[in-house]
């Protein structure tokens, strides 16, 4: 029982990260409808800038996060002016196919600048000490990640509650045209929107990469962030966050009883059982045409 118990404690600690990645997928998609396959991309080019800032030009570890920060929001808001503005009002599929070729760019870009070296080591921002609660051992990293992505999550819903620029990125995820005719505008709307959803994978990036390092393949992270994302719904926020914390469960749960092949496909697999049964995600909206 204390090693059941043990899986799923890591589990949810990591996978509120999860949570906090998948976020980055479901704004984008509420607000601009579009589903972006390179949110994995996003996700390691802006860890690995964090890392030079840290490793490379020795910067003290607030200044990188802030430089870090400001290098993500430059980035959103340059991804959605160019391509995705263009694309507005085109098929679907089009515009999916947009984000893929956006993905492979940003992925030839940091394997042209970090990809050589391999692996590498995150900088000790968080301690991986064990802290012992009972009978169950917590890494303190694993721990302040979980502690840093609630404050997150907390921090993203309190911002689109009660900010003027929060309810106008709700409005526009509703209705393009109301939000329109209320004044609201759109484009600028819709680049905040993907300003923050770099930000969010940014810190998730950090997060992560504290824990496990970073390497040219880490945008797998992303994409395990993506069946989080369709779990709970493409329009919940909530539903993210829960969609993230039940992979990381099951992720670990598979790794310390079947084994860590098993883990590397638990999220894909229960992300397709699930959707035989409710399409939407778990908190997804059910749209009904009338033809």
């Amino acid at each position: 029982m204390t090693e059941f118990l043990q899986y799923v404690v890591t589990g949810i600690m990591v996978g509120s990260i999860y949570g906090l990645i998948a976020i980055g997928f479901v704004l984008i998609f509420k607000a601009s409808s579009v589903f972006n396959l390179a949110q994995g991309e996003i996700l390691v080019l802006s860890a690995f800038f964090s890392w030079s800032m840290m490793e490379q030009f020795h910067l003290p570890i607030w200044l990188a996060v802030i430089l870090s920060l400001g290098f993500a929001t430059i980035l959103g808001f340059g991804l959605e002016r160019f391509p995705l503005r263009q694309m507005m009002g085109q098929p679907i599929l089009a515009i999916i196919m947009v984000t893929i070729a956006l993905g492979a760019v940003l992925r030839g870009a940091y394997n042209m600048f970090w990809g050589l070296g391999g692996w590498r080591q995150y900088p000790e921002i968080l301690s991986p000490d064990p802290l012992n609660l009972g009978a169950l051992s917590v890494s303190r990293g694993h721990l302040y990640a979980f502690l840093i992505a609630l404050f997150l999550l907390l921090a993203l819903t309190l911002f689109f509650r009660y900010t003027r620029t929060g309810l106008a990125m709700l409005a526009t995820a509703e209705d393009h045209q109301v939000a329109e005719s209320t004044g609201i505008f759109i484009e600028r709307t819709i680049g905040v929107t993907w300003a923050i959803a770099c930000v969010v994978s940014l810190l998730g990036g950090i997060l992560m990469g504290n824990l496990i390092g970073l390497d040219p393949n880490f945008h797998v992270v992303g994409l395990k962030a993506l069946p989080a994302a369709l779990l709970g719904g493409l329009e919940s926020i909530p539903g993210a966050i829960i969609g993230g914390i039940i992979i990381g469960v099951l992720e670990n749960l598979a790794a310390g009883y079947i084994g860590h092949g098993a883990q590397e496909i638990t999220a894909f697999v229960v992300l397709v059982l699930v959707l035989f049964v409710r399409p939407y995600g778990f908190f997804g909206l059910k749209r009904i045409e009338r033809i």
